[in-house]
């Protein structure tokens, strides 16, 4: 069976505690269905995708798997829904982070990147699956009609903001609204296709940081000399990114 008996309570993981759903997801009680995806967004994130198995997700929260069935499908369609929340959450924390800078166009662009970094690496498990998608899945015919259309709005929400970021820092600016993708793909990408061509780049360059930053010698966790290596390569890359874009 799916689910325990009616009247009876499923034997939880005893980690499962009501502060660390609270810490994972706001709330000490979420539903049944966001303990099952917001459990499986920390698990990942841990494990990686390739080891992680949603057997071990149903057995912690005292379910047979027919109930990730039930609730999102199939296996990708669970990893799918999780991936769409934790890019949309990931691109939010990228704008919070902007918006926090001083307000001129330079510190807004470097807070931006570095943001990228110091998020991409909290995410662990979840990067490879950001930044390849649909490659990622066992069914990416699933992934796509569980999660396409709302990826792409994430995704496009994230390249416009980047996108306008450099456009700023050409122009001195630091504007006050975004475009729509209308405006985005009749204007910007018409008019100034350099721009995202220089966005992409601090997206390809800051992938890569993470990358080696968070791999399997994680350098963050090695004697005091690395982690100043680490912090001034990434300085000396925000620096390098920021000043090879032209400004009038």
């Amino acid at each position: 069976m799916g689910r325990p008996p009616k009247g009876t309570r499923p034997v939880t993981d005893p980690s499962l505690t009501e502060d660390f759903w609270r810490e994972l997801t706001g709330n000490a009680e979420p539903s049944q269905r966001e303990q099952f995806l917001w459990l499986s967004i920390d698990l990942v994130r841990e494990l990686g995708l390739n080891q992680f198995k949603i057997t071990t997700v149903a057995k912690m929260l005292g379910y047979s798997v027919a109930m990730v069935n039930h609730h999102f499908g199939s296996r990708d369609g669970l990893i799918a829904e999780c991936a769409e929340r934790v890019h949309q959450n990931y691109s939010l924390q990228l704008i919070d982070a902007t918006e926090a800078a001083e307000r001129n166009p330079r510190a807004r662009l470097e807070a931006y990147i570095k943001a990228r970094v110091v998020c991409g690496r909290e995410l662990g498990g979840w990067t490879q699956v950001l930044n390849y998608p649909f490659h990622s899945f066992e069914s990416p015919a699933i992934a796509i009609a569980r999660s396409g259309d709302a990826f792409e709005n994430s995704f496009f929400r994230n390249l416009m903001f980047i996108t306008q970021l450099v456009l700023d820092l050409q122009t001195g600016t630091v504007s006050e609204s975004r475009p729509d993708r209308e405006v985005f793909a009749n204007e910007i990408m018409r008019q100034n296709p350099t721009a995202i061509f220089h966005a992409s780049n601090i997206g390809t360059a800051t992938a890569g940081a993470v990358m080696w930053m968070s791999g399997r010698m994680d350098v963050f966790t090695q004697p005091q000399e690395i982690v100043e290596l680490a912090n001034a390569a990434l300085e000396w890359q925000v620096q390098h990114l920021v000043n090879s874009i032209p400004v009038s």
